[in-house]
Formats: C-alpha cells, structure tokens, sequence
C-alpha cells in the first residue's frame, strides 16, 4: 500500500541578515480601551459589509463584520508611528467561521501588497507573515517589487460567499525589524529546470508504439502516429519548453499537447532531420491550437504535459527508434517558492502489535544554488498525538533534480491513521513542508442490501473502468470497497455516443455490468443522462428529440433497476456550449420522455455548477418539470450555518421539492487541502447537508483519483488513490455511513452554541466548530460506545449514568447508544499549543 500527498511552501527568502541588522520586535497592539492608529474599512469597492472596530482593556481588538447583505472584505488598518523596514509581521487571530484572512501591506512607492491564509476554526491561533510571495499587488509602480520602508499594515476578514456575521479577535500584533537594503520582494526570476529525462517509472503511456528506457520505438508501416500520454505539470508560470532528442530518422513530424483545466493546447513544434536536436517552443496561448472546457483559449494553470505526439509525416513508412533525452521547461519562479515538496508513506510489515512504516519526503528546488538546511519528522494520530519525531541535516540540488529521504516509523497496529509532517528548514529563509497520511483499510465487507432510504452517497463511477476483463476486476473492487464504506447510492453516467452511437443501434452490454455490479454491492443508481452522439444536430429541436427518444430506450431496459435518472451535467457552464434557454425545453421534453416509459421514475432536474439560483430560476420561469433539484455546490471554506441556510433557501426556491447534492468535494492536490482536512470536510458536508433538513440525499466527487498528478485539481478530489489504497477521506465516509446507517435523519440543536449534532436512530454525530468543547452526556443505556472519524474507539471519562467526551475543533465524533446532554459544556484547548502559521 502507498500513499501520497503533496504540498509547495516557500524555501528561499531574502532576510534582513541579524549580522548586519539587530532583530528588533515592535508591537502594533492598541492601548486600552482605544484603537490608538487603527481604523477600520468596509471594502467599500464591493458595496454590501458592515463594519466596526473595537478595543478590550487588554488591547485585544474585535472587528466586527455582517455580509449578509453582501460585500467582500472588512479590514483593520494600522498606520505605523512611522516608515519602517518590516522582515516579517505577526498576530494572533479567533474567529469562530471558516473566513479567509488577507494581510495587506503599503509600501514606499504607494504600492500594495497582499496574500491570504485559511486558519483553523475555533481558539486563537498564531501566525507570522514574511514579507514575500505575495499572490497579488496594485497601485504605485504596480511593477511587484516591495519598496522597504513600509507605511501601513492591514488584516482583512474575506466574505467568501459565507454572508454570515460575526466577529473577528487580533491580538499581539507586531513585525520584526528588518535590513531596508535587503528586505526587499523583487518578484519572479527567469529559470529552467528538467522536467523528465524519461527513465523508467516516468510515467508516460504509449499509443501507436512502444517506449522503454527512453526508446520510443514506432512502426510507421502500422500507424500514422504515435502518442506518449502523461499529465505532468508545469511548475512555476512556463515560458518555454525545450524537447531534446536523437534519432536517424527524418521527414516526422512532432507535436506538443498540454492541457488547461478541461482544455487542450496542441502545436507543431518540428520535423526530424536525423540526429541529435531540441526543439524550442513557448507556452500557449499564441500559435496554439485548443479545444475543449472553456473552449476561449485562455490558460488556467497549471499547464499539464498531456502528449507528446509523432506523425509519419514525409518520413519513410518503416520502423524507427527515437532516443529521447530530455524536457527542460524555463519558467518564472519566485525565489521563496522554489523548493517543491513531496511526502509519501508505505506500508512496511505488520507483526507483533506493530505496523513499520517507511516514510519519505522528495524535493525539487527549481532554482539553480543548492539549498542546505534542517529537516525535521513528526508522526502523529488522528487525535493529535505525537508517535515519532526526528531530524536531520539535508542538501536540496538545485536545477529540478529530485532528491529524496526516508526512514521507517513505528505506529500501534491498532491505529487506523497516521499522519507525517516533513519540515525543512534551510539556513537563509522559512520553511517548507509536506504531509502524507497512513489509512488502515476498513476491516469486513460491509451490507450488500439495498437501501434506497439512506442518504448516503458517492460518485463511484464505476462508468470509468476500462470495457475489458481487468477492467471488470477494477470495477467490482472499488464496488466492493464502497459496500464496505456503507456508502448506498452512486451517481453512473448514461453516455449517449457510447449507447447509441449510430441512430438505432444500442449497445448497453458494458452498462449492464456497471448497474449489476453497483446492484450486488448494495448501491442503488440514479443514471446520468449525457451528452450528446455524434450523429444527432446537438442543441437543436432535432436533437432535443433524438435525446428523448434514447431515452426512452435507456429507460426500458432499466426500469426495474434504476428509478432516478438525471438530465444533463451542469447546464450552466461549458458543458452546455449551446444556448441556455434550450435546456429547460430538453428537461420538460426528456420529463416527459420518461415519465412516458416508467411513470413510478423520478427525475433529477437543473444539476447546476454551484448553486446558481439565476440558472434555476430560469428554468423555473420555462415552467421545466422535475422532481428533484440537483446541485454542486462546491466552495472553498465550509461554513455549517452558511451551508445549512443555503441549502434551505435553495429549498424553498423550488417550491420545497428534494434537493440532492449529486457533486461535492475538496480536492488534495498541492497547496489545497490536506488529506486529514479532506477528510473533515467529507463528514462535515454530508452531515450538515442532511442536518439542513433540505438535503435527502449527498454525494462526493468522487470515489477515486482520476490521475497521478499531484498539482492538478481533477486528480486529487478521490478518497481513494489511483491504486484504490484509501486516504483518511475513505474512512471517515465508512465511519459515517456506517454508523448512521439505520433510522431517519434528525437534527439536534440542544447540546449548545456552535456545536453541531445529527441523529439517525440510536447513533449520533456530534462536532464543533467553534473552540474545542468536553460535552457531558448522560447514557440510557449501559453500553454507549465512541470513536473519532477514523472509527478509533476513544475513552470516554465515566460517572454512574455519565460520561464526558472531547471534541476537537471540526473533527465529528459518533456514539453509538442513546444519549442525552446534561447542559455541562466546558470549553477546551487543543491538545497542545498550536503551531504558528506561517505564511
């Protein structure tokens, strides 16, 4: 079993040198009672935020905010007493949702600088800001290079589309002195580093040919082409790439793709002449070619290496070899983010109580110095609880060239998660870091009974195994891993061209295996319907009937299996590439189709990106039938009471019909979530979604990676790796599905402010996201049992017909039993001092 995680911080800085410059710390904090040279903003740019700014009698100052009525930021400002070279700032932070916070800061040349952090939720938290990788600047020059001194600081509280209220503590404001002449953020350098040197394990797969040791071997008397796949991003802002190869043969023709989120860039970049060359070419947009997604020619980044492609072209119609040596990319970097970090965990051996794990960490400096420094190891569990520690002296080569370390750890066998924190610490900056998570599989087979009434979903699309016998074996695997994650429902795509791809002629043979092996496994499905064949006049009347009348065949032939069928994927964005008004007349005529064919079906209607309430109103106002409302609602922080009334208000939209959320999820590619957060906001999203009382029934997308590349998105938002191995995510669902499995969902709302609860028969679950909370619940049974999201059982402190259980911030935990709380909520800390965040 392997498992893997990634995530990019900085690893370079350039720092007022204590040599040159004593550190001094100077303190921002207000006085008491009084906001001394603070001042506050409604970001009055985007009307709609409330504002107020206060000070307590120990300084500690409350930004009060309201978005309810929209807007996008408040801010705290402070004027320093007067211009001073600032190497990094820090605060302490306490704010009870999930807001984005931005530090700004106003240079010498009347240029602002800002960035964002996410904090956690609940308690105060500590962080510390350098005065680098800033993600965006305007005014002045507005050329991205930070003029020491500094005249103004500011901390801001992002709405992120939460429109809640609340309030918003700072405390221990202050910055460390810096060198003026060193301090200084000069933007991205130009540099080039090696992508690939194609050895063995790199990754490509081959179309048309064969590739061994860098060989590419092509049978031109065969193919017309040949094709080496991969999705092998880009790091940095490329410019350029650089292909080097040696090869005999001449007149073939060369072709680069790269892919951009959903769209495709293709271009020529030669002709073999025979012999050894590189080919030069820049990143699109220009001289370019794309399809697909957006189809509007614009990069969204990361630029992906999807093919590299040979034509026969004028060469010979023989068989050659092409020795390929080498892809260099030039890139804009900036010096903090050079350093790019990977952790991995295997699983050794189990015996004797004890699992021996190997953990490792791999970097990649982009910038040509070598970087020398400290790397630190801790091991903790699910609780926080530290396992194992280390630390050693590392050398980062620079020029791209991986280098990796690892050692072995030893962890309970009991233990379901284990989580590894690398930290490097180089001599002249902050630190990088990168996390990887150990997940025990879960134990038995789970329930093969279908059960319609659960709630609980996932999209395991076994729709996207290959059609051949290891596909098959594929398929049933991961079904038989949802029947033991509990999960009931799966959302499989119908797609049309593969159906029916010539008018009259259906094949369902591979469908029937897909809803058989869903059925065997206790998964009921409600089929997708998409997208249009290649044969009809797609966003026309005439295809709009054509649609319809497949179907009515699909509908047929499934009507005793499957009664919930879904029409269109995300009509409001590019997927629906004709106009928008055309698809509330395909749902009322599909509406019609089906109900035609099984009148006892129900159908899934509107399946919006986001909750786009403009889009459904649309449909709406056509008078569009459906029986269930299905929605994405995807977002970058997780707010419960936000989400909750959402979902309510979506409710009441359409009349109080079912709303199904049939896609959500977080993906952990690099720089996004960690996989223990992910596995958070899978429970947290499935039990605040049901607990709004307007949500029947949730699903996550999806089941499994859909690739191996770490820094793009569409490949991370799985609980299982590529390799079916599970992240924390995969048993935090089985902890969930499983224990509230029985029974009809309940909300509970009496165990107190910001503490969240749902119960489903005699199991409940129970999280906070404010501060951590000891709850004291009273037992009415003798037998009450209690484990964490990763089904670790947790000792509970006992007393008669009490018990008193811990919750940590954002982290549910499950009893089984029938319980009650007795009004006894202490809050408490987090296990230990948290870490300041440094940004």
């Amino acid at each position: 079993m392997k498992i893997v995680a990634f995530l990019c911080m900085a690893a370079l800085t350039l720092a007022a040198d204590p040599a040159v410059q004593p550190r001094e710390n100077i303190s921002l904090s207000p006085p008491p009672f009084a906001l001394g040279r603070w001042s506050f903003s409604n970001g009055p740019e985007f009307p709609g935020a409330k504002a107020a700014l206060s000070a307590d009698g120990d300084g500690v100052l409350c930004l009060a905010y309201d978005f309810t009525a929209g807007g996008a930021y408040v801010a705290a400002y402070r004027d320093l007493d007067k211009p001073d070279s600032i190497e990094s700032l820090s605060f302490r932070l306490k704010n009870q949702q999930p807001h984005q916070i931005t530090v700004r800061v106003f240079d010498s040349g009347g240029q602002v600088f800002q960035k964002s952090v996410a904090p956690d939720q609940g308690g105060w938290q500590a962080f510390t800001c350098d005065m680098n990788r800033w993600t965006g600047h305007y005014g002045g020059p507005n050329d991205g290079v930070l003029r020491q001194p500094l005249t103004r600081i500011g901390i801001l509280i992002e709405n992120g589309a939460l429109n809640d209220a609340g309030e918003l503590l700072i405390n221990d404001v202050g910055y460390v002195r810096g060198a003026a002449d060193r301090v200084v953020w000069g933007g991205p350098l130009e540099t080039e580093y090696t992508v690939t040197e194609f050895a063995e394990g790199a990754g490509f797969g081959v179309a048309g040919g064969r590739l061994a040791e860098g060989r590419w071997r092509i049978d031109f008397a065969a193919v017309g082409n040949s094709r080496l796949g991969h999705s092998l991003s880009l790091l940095g802002r490329p410019k350029a790439l650089a292909i080097t190869l040696d090869s005999p043969a001449k007149g073939h023709v060369l072709k680069v793709r790269l892919g951009s989120h959903f769209q495709n860039f293709e271009r020529t970049v030669g002709t073999l002449a025979g012999g050894r060359q590189t080919f030069r070419v820049p990143v699109p947009p220009q001289g370019w070619t794309y399809y697909g997604g957006e189809n509007d020619g614009k990069v969204q980044y990361p630029l992906r290496l999807s093919a590299i492609i040979l034509e026969r072209g004028q060469g010979d119609a023989d068989a050659i070899e092409v020795q390929l040596v080498d892809i260099k990319c030039t890139t804009m970097v900036e010096p903090e983010n050079a350093v790019h970090m990977r952790a991995q965990i295997e699983e050794d051996r189990t015996a004797g109580g004890q699992r021996r794990l190997r953990v490792q960490c791999r970097a990649q400096n982009l910038l040509p110095e070598d970087r020398q420094g400290g790397l630190s190891l801790e091991v903790t569990d699910w609780q926080g609880a530290r396992i194992a520690a280390s630390q050693a002296v590392w050398s980062v080569p620079g020029g791209g060239r991986p280098t990796d370390y690892s050692q072995t750890v030893t962890i309970d066998a009991a233990l379901n998660f284990a989580e590894a924190r690398f930290v490097f610490e180089p001599e002249d900056g902050p630190s990088a870091e990168a996390t990887a998570a150990f997940t025990r599989p879960l134990d038995d087979a789970g329930d093969a009974a279908l059960k319609p009434e659960s709630p609980w979903g996932m999209g395991v699309y076994l729709y996207r195994y290959p059609d051949n016998e290891a596909g098959r074996r594929r398929m049933d695997e991961a079904a038989a891993m949802a029947q033991a994650a509990g999960v009931k429902w799966s959302r499989e795509e119908f797609g049309w061209a593969r159906t029916e791809p010539q008018r009259g002629r259906f094949d369902f043979a591979f469908y029937d295996t897909v809803v058989e092996t869903a059925t065997r496994h206790g998964i009921s499905v409600y089929g997708l319907l998409s997208y249009w064949s290649s044969w009809t006049r797609p966003y026309t009347h005439e295809g709009i009937d054509d649609f319809c009348a497949w179907a009515r065949v699909l509908v047929a032939r499934y009507k005793d299996r499957i009664k919930h069928w879904e029409v269109y994927n995300e009509p409001n964005i590019f997927f629906w590439s004709g106009p928008r008004d055309l698809y509330p007349v395909l749902l009322k005529k599909c509406y019609d189709a089906i109900k035609e064919v099984d009148p006892e079906a129900q159908v899934l209607g509107i399946s919006t990106a986001g909750i786009d309430r403009k889009f459904i109103q649309m449909c709406l106002d056509a008078k569009a039938p459906f029986d269930i409302l299905t929605i994405h609602p995807y977002r970058g922080l997780l707010s419960e009471h936000a989400f909750m009334n959402e979902l309510a208000s979506t409710a009441t939209l359409v009349d109080n019909r079912p709303v199904w959320i049939t896609e959500m999820g977080w993906s952990t590619q690099l720089g996004n979530v960690s996989e223990r957060t992910q596995a958070k906001l899978l429970a947290r999203s499935y039990l605040a979604a049901v607990a709004s009382g307007a949500c029947q029934n949730v699903s996550w997308y999806n089941f499994r990676n859909d690739g191996d590349d770490p820094y793009y998105n569409e490949h991370n938002f799985g609980v299982l790796h590529t390799d079916l191995s599970p992240k924390p995510a995969y048993r935090a669902l089985g902890t969930l599905c499983r224990t509230l499995s029985e029974g009809k969902p309940s909300p509970r709302t009496d165990f107190g402010e910001n503490i969240h609860a749902l119960q489903m028969g005699e199991a409940l679950a129970i999280w906070t996201t404010g501060e951590g909370a000891a709850i004291e619940l009273r037992k009415r049974t003798a037998q009450v049992r209690v484990v964490n999201l990763m089904g670790e059982q947790l000792p509970v402190n006992e007393s008669r017909d009490r018990f008193t259980i811990t919750l940590q911030p954002t982290s549910p935990v499950f009893i089984t039993g029938p319980v009650e709380p007795t009004g006894v909520v202490h809050p408490v800390g987090t296990g230990g001092e948290r870490r300041v965040i440094r940004f």
